[in-house]
């Protein structure tokens, strides 16, 4: 089988079927089956094929180590208070590897797997029928261990409904889409502010940088002639004051001479 960089080969339900694949399939669901003490063998060539499954194998040259199969379900969900709840969560069907090759963490490298390509995190999925096994794995590794039994044999952790931070992203997104449809001009107005205020502000602080350069400079200037007419004579800081005073100075002393 062609394996990745993790030598692991992911199968889709949909996909052609072959011998060698049904072999390997039938083989490890069986012993699955065994392992768990189940009644029936809940993967199969004709319960995988034609169906929207997947499967990730982990195999090393010519030996199948572990199986894992996930499929999407559409789960009715009791809570504590007795409210049902429709669900439809991506759901680990079947989870088995070889007793030769256990404690090896061949089922972690198949689990993590599974999480980077269906990007999920080990909460927002459910698990069918579960083993004591795989209990201790999800503790072990992923701190789940609260659940509510259901009647379906489903474990779903009390982590996946823990959505606050998903659910106001989606209420504003909605909110806005809303908008958008009732008012699509307000919504592209808000939208052009929103760009172009980001811009007004350096343009206001320029205009209010030059402003107090301006009126330092007129502090300044005031400053320096007020220091320049404390210098001088009172009359000299204005030229028609000191004309008048000579004026006047002139008169009295030529009344005085011809006087005399």
């Amino acid at each position: 089988m062609t394996v990745n960089e993790n030598g692991i080969t992911v199968l889709n339900g949909n996909q052609k079927r072959n011998p060698q694949l049904d072999d390997i399939i039938t083989i490890m669901g069986e012993a699955s089956a065994f392992a768990q003490n189940l009644k029936q063998v809940i993967t199969s060539p004709i319960r995988f094929f034609q169906t929207d499954q997947k499967m990730y194998i982990k195999s090393e040259g010519k030996h199948c180590l572990g199986i894992l199969k996930i499929g999407r379900k559409n789960l009715f969900y009791r809570d504590l208070n007795g409210v049902i709840k429709e669900i439809q969560p991506i759901c680990v069907l079947d989870f088995y590897v070889h007793e030769s090759v256990q404690r090896k963490g061949i089922g972690k490298e198949l689990f993590e797997e599974m999480l980077r390509q269906e990007m999920l995190r080990p909460e927002k999925l459910g698990y069918d029928r579960p083993s004591p096994k795989l209990l201790g794995f999800l503790k072990k590794y992923y701190n789940l261990q609260t659940y509510i039994p259901q009647n379906n044999n489903y474990v779903i952790y009390s982590q996946y409904f823990d959505n606050k931070q998903t659910n106001i992203s989606q209420q504003q997104f909605a909110q806005k889409n809303h908008q958008q449809q009732q008012n699509p001009q307000l919504v592209n107005q808000q939208t052009q502010q929103q760009r172009v205020q980001p811009q007004q502000t350096p343009q206001k602080m320029d205009q209010l940088d030059q402003m107090m350069q301006q009126m330092t400079l007129e502090s300044k200037q005031q400053y320096q002639s007020f220091q320049k007419s404390k210098a001088q004579p009172p009359w000299a800081t204005d030229q028609k004051q000191f004309q008048n005073m000579y004026q006047t100075t002139t008169g009295l002393m030529s009344a005085q001479i011809h006087k005399k």
